[in-house]
């Protein structure tokens, strides 16, 4: 786990995976796109939003001028 002080609950987890399959090459993602994916993953629209959030918050995943990144 990249970030053991901010652990993730299983949804995060599920999340920050399907988010991770989705990234280019160079690790980005837009916003639209990841939610999208996470919809298509099985969560509602609403519950998507919040844990990308979620994520930025516990820093897995940040914005950057090129979209959402991964944190390394």
């Amino acid at each position: 786990m990249r970030h053991s002080s901010t652990p993730l609950t299983p949804s995060q987890q599920t999340a920050l995976e399907l988010i991770t399959q989705g990234c280019d090459k160079d690790g980005t993602i837009t916003h639209d796109a990841a939610v999208d994916l996470l919809t298509d993953g099985g969560f509602e629209q609403p519950e998507s939003e919040d844990l990308l959030e979620q994520l930025l918050l516990k820093g897995y995943v940040y914005e950057s001028t090129t979209g959402l990144r991964l944190t390394p």
